[in-house]
């Protein structure tokens, strides 16, 4: 039905962070509240661990920035690097 990915690490100003790595749902199920539910048993479990900061990246035009702007808090403003080799 669904995967997640999901890593607890410190921060360095804030209480620990939940970075979700990796969500992805079985299309034929799809648009029936299961990465909804997925989101949020993280959350809590990252909670119960001592990691509240949960929060993850997508690209602008991914079809679930839907879902995402419903469960999440847009960060304006953040810009993302990678180091270049």
């Amino acid at each position: 039905m669904g995967v997640v990915h999901y890593l607890f690490h410190a921060s360095v100003w804030y209480a620990g962070k939940c970075y979700l790595a990796d969500l992805f749902v079985d299309p034929a199920v799809r648009r029936r509240g299961v990465a909804t539910a997925m989101i949020e048993w993280v959350a809590r479990d990252a909670e119960e661990q001592g990691f509240p900061g949960l929060y993850w990246n997508t690209l602008e035009d991914a079809p679930a920035r839907a879902l995402y702007d419903q469960v999440g808090r847009l960060n304006p403003g953040l810009i993302h690097y990678s180091y270049r080799r």
